[in-house]
């Protein structure tokens, strides 16, 4: 395969534009296989008898895969480049999503870890390829993408429940379909494998030229984030059985998680043009 090494100035009009399309299609799949898994929590815990901790380790797999494979997003993107990163983070959250959807319970349990491991991948080397070929549009790009990303998680959570109660089908074709998302953005994606940029050496420097893990402003940044973090994935994991156990329908329970997942990506969207202003 030949590949054609551009800088992100060198990147003409239509390779931009192809760029920019994988880069929101790839947001599409950051919160979908994650958010599609509690509002079908209950007929999961039903058909493969795991009690109420098992439920428990299996919503807080992804954050634990986060924060054990984020600090090494970097070092990959350097060794192999952006591009092809994102291009492997997408394979390891198709064939997470796969193995939850179609193996024995332990394949539950890993397929729910290795499809962490792709979307913690993608979380830090998005927002960096955004700043690298876009800076000048970051944070419009980047309400955008976090909308896209809500909008496809919302559809996901009110979708699965409708899914799995179809003729035939069951909680584990509710989740496979959710693949649909990544699947589409790797063939949104091949292009960027043959026009890509060169891997880089560069090291992030603080703000006071010292490793950044030295600083204490990204210290802080990054409890502010992690607590953040924290509180959405534990209400978006847990609100469709908290709805259910009071009284409300499962669909309706995953319909209302979607809800909440709109209104957290619908602020961004608008207020990201305004702060760039």
């Amino acid at each position: 395969m030949r590949v054609v090494v551009r800088t992100p100035s060198s990147r003409g009009h239509l390779s931009r534009r192809l760029l920019l399309t994988g880069i929101m299609v790839i947001a599409s799949t950051l919160r979908a296989p994650i958010t599609g898994v509690a509002p079908v929590l209950g007929m999961i815990r039903e058909t493969t008898r795991i009690n109420a901790a098992q439920a428990g380790i299996l919503t807080t797999l992804p954050l634990v895969a986060f924060a054990a494979i984020s600090p090494f997003a970097a070092m990959l993107a350097r060794k192999y480049g952006m591009e092809r990163s994102l291009f492997g983070a997408l394979l390891l959250i198709t064939a997470g999503v796969g193995l939850r959807s179609v193996g024995p319970v332990w394949g539950l349990f890993l397929g729910t870890a290795i499809l962490g491991a792709g979307i913690a991948v993608a979380n830090v080397l998005l927002p960096s390829l955004l700043k690298r070929d876009f800076s000048t549009r970051i944070t419009g790009l980047t309400g955008a993408y976090a909308f896209a990303s809500g909008l496809v998680s919302a559809v996901a959570s009110a979708a699965v429940i409708p899914v799995a109660h179809l003729p035939g089908s069951s909680w584990r074709l509710a989740l496979a379909s959710v693949s649909i998302f990544p699947l589409v953005a790797l063939v949104a994606w091949l292009p960027q494998l043959w026009l890509h940029s060169a891997p880089t050496q560069d090291v992030v420097i603080g703000p006071h030229g010292g490793p950044i893990w030295q600083s204490p402003l990204a210290w802080q940044v990054t409890a502010f984030l992690g607590l953040t973090s924290l509180v959405y994935y534990v209400v978006v994991s847990w609100i469709p059985t908290i709805l259910v156990a009071a009284g409300y329908p499962a669909a309706t329970a995953g319909s209302l998680q979607g809800l909440s997942q709109l209104a957290v990506a619908v602020p961004g969207l608008m207020l990201g043009p305004a702060v760039g202003v």
